[in-house]
């Protein structure tokens, strides 16, 4: 089957492997003149597959007004009185119920382990190098509420990821480049068996082996104006340079999914959330990060990623409801600068590299994977935080669910029906 897949970041680009290595002509097409330049390009590092809770939840319902008004919130509404984000904040409400959250979980974690096998079985099949390593995470608490709630969450003292519940002090003595004051924080959870990897430099592999393809057609620098419908069916996208016919197309737009859904005739529950980041090289005096952090009360990230012979510590999050702004704010990278300094000890006010990106998320944050309402188009997107983790997953469900397999017949939990 010949198909067109919509988007080169890491969700188009891992789709388009699976599509590829089971015998699809497979046509990329992308606004950018080369891969994984928008939310791939320097996220979090994390690859986080035992926690996957969504941003709605009872907590966040209850700390909303705060987490809207704080000018250094980790969460901000910058959009004005947006009516697609009106709507998208009504069902990210309907979202934060228990019932709700508890079935994203479930269904978050199973797709988070199909992804975990599948990056495996990628990287090894194709030796991508990436900096992949079984770092550990370490999630920090300062308030004692959220920590309780994390710590109930799992059996005892170890859960079934081999997760464990640590005193301030053993957070300062697992990661000894923490520089926080112990009285200042409630507890800690390590789970020992996540991972750490540079999405960029995963894509750049990725990307080299695609090229090598003979069934991969790359359209790259081309702007998709717009769907050809023929009969109810979506038979070509209109392009800055012409027309690409194809029998299947797979959304894989990130941010800008829901805008070429509604060209389609349909409403796809995405809306961005505009995320930073920013990587340093550590002075050589710095104590070394062994594991990655998590900051829970923040909502930050800290990543040791191996970069060109040496360690970078990427440092990312904030979570702005912004419509399509990527213009980087200063005062949203002062955030994590000042982070590093209070977590790391490290001072970021000089020569550091600072990105923002547009992160595609739905109400729930579950990503979108299923027929769409038009025939002939396929959507993988909305992945909101969690893309790099969820990436190969997506792929293998989108590829299997293409096909036909049996195996791909229950995914009921991803389709958008449910977010409709």
């Amino acid at each position: 089957m010949k198909i067109c897949v919509l988007g080169a970041g890491v969700i188009g680009l891992t789709t388009a492997w699976c599509l590829a290595e089971a015998g699809h002509d497979v046509i990329i097409v992308d606004r950018h003149a080369s891969t994984a330049k928008d939310a791939s390009a320097a996220n979090g590092g994390q690859l986080s597959y035992a926690f996957v809770a969504p941003l709605a939840s009872p907590a966040t319902l209850l700390k909303l007004p705060s987490l809207l008004l704080s000018p250094n919130s980790p969460m901000r509404i910058r959009a004005g009185l947006d009516p697609a984000l009106i709507s998208w904040g009504t069902r990210f409400l309907l979202a934060c119920r228990p019932t709700a959250v508890r079935e994203t979980i479930a269904a978050q974690l199973a797709l988070a382990a199909l992804s975990r096998s599948e990056l495996a079985r990628i990287s090894h099949s194709l030796m991508l190098s990436f900096g992949l390593r079984t770092a550990g995470k370490l999630v920090v608490f300062r308030s004692r509420r959220q920590f309780d709630a994390a710590r109930r969450a799992i059996t005892g003292e170890t859960g079934e990821d081999g997760q464990q519940v640590l005193t301030p002090a053993e957070c300062l003595a697992l990661e000894p480049a923490l520089r926080l004051d112990a009285a200042k924080l409630a507890g800690g959870i390590f789970t020992a068996s996540e991972q750490i990897g540079d999405c960029a430099a995963f894509c750049a592999g990725l990307t080299f082996r695609l090229r090598r393809q003979r069934n991969v057609e790359w359209l790259l620098g081309t702007d998709v104006i717009g769907p050809v419908r023929s009969g109810g069916r979506l038979v070509a996208v209109e392009i800055n340079k012409g027309h690409v016919q194809a029998e299947q197309f797979v959304l894989c737009m990130g941010a800008a999914s829901s805008a070429f859904a509604r060209a389609c005739g349909f409403y796809l529950p995405i809306y961005p959330l505009k995320g930073y980041s920013i990587t340093l090289t550590p002075p050589p005096d710095a104590r070394v990060m062994r594991h990655s952090v998590t900051d829970m009360e923040r909502k930050l990230v800290f990543a040791p990623l191996a970069r060109d012979g040496h360690t970078a510590i990427r440092i990312a999050g904030i979570a702005d409801l912004e419509s399509s702004n990527t213009t980087i704010d200063t005062r949203r990278v002062d955030i994590l600068r000042r982070a590093s300094a209070e977590l790391l000890g490290i001072d970021a006010a000089g020569d550091v590299k600072p990105w923002c990106g547009l992160r595609p998320a739905t109400p729930d944050s579950r990503p979108i994977i299923g027929c769409s309402p038009l025939d002939g188009l396929f959507i993988n997107s909305g992945h909101g935080m969690l893309g790099w983790t969820l990436a190969c997953g997506s792929a293998r469900l989108t590829a299997d669910m293409i096909d036909r397999k049996p195996e791909a017949s229950e995914v009921s939990a991803f389709t958008l029906r449910r977010a409709a």
